[in-house]
């Protein structure tokens, strides 16, 4: 029975899970050193603009003291296409200018009041604490300045990925 008793206080012990001290108002700028084993954050990027309907999710998960990023990206408008890139170590350090910290704070700075008929450019949700953090746009001309921006990270997070780019048109017929 002593045995037992002592199984089962061991047992509730080592499950406890200890909460995360993790802030995202507070570390989002520094969140690649911040977050902890076990945290995610979720970035959500509304590409949509005109007739043109995308989005892109990342997924920051900190396992085993190291940064992992999975993206998910989908095209919805004309005909559908969608892909999850393979999951890779981000490690960008935060003073890296093309890091999402760095690109974060940028936006910051650029952050526009939300509008109601408009959906955020950028979205950061941290599920561990259900805690929201929004970066919006001012119509088209600043949304396409903060998506290039984004771009360059992108790139250097993904060299080869080709999954935005607009195909070269065929070549013209030849003459006769």
């Amino acid at each position: 029975m002593k045995n037992a008793l002592a199984f089962l206080a061991l047992s509730i012990l080592f499950s406890c899970k200890q909460q995360s001290k993790f802030n995202l108002e507070k570390d989002l700028y520094q969140f690649s050193e911040k977050m902890e084993n076990d945290d995610t954050l979720k970035i959500d990027i509304n590409h949509s603009a005109c007739m043109f309907a995308a989005f892109e999710t990342y997924t920051f998960t900190k396992r085993h003291d190291t940064l992992f990023l999975e993206t998910y990206s989908e095209i919805s408008s004309f005909e559908k296409r969608q892909q999850t890139l393979p999951k890779i170590i981000y490690d960008f350090k935060p003073n890296d200018s093309q890091s999402f910290e760095n690109y974060f704070k940028y936006l910051k700075e650029e952050n526009r009041p939300s509008r109601e008929s408009r959906s955020p450019l950028v979205s950061v949700y941290y599920p561990n604490k259900n805690q929201r953090q929004y970066f919006n746009d001012d119509g088209l001309d600043d949304k396409f300045k903060k998506l290039d921006k984004l771009f360059l990270i992108r790139k250097k997070l993904y060299p080869r990925d080709k999954f935005f780019e607009i195909p070269e048109p065929p070549p013209p017929p030849p003459k006769k």
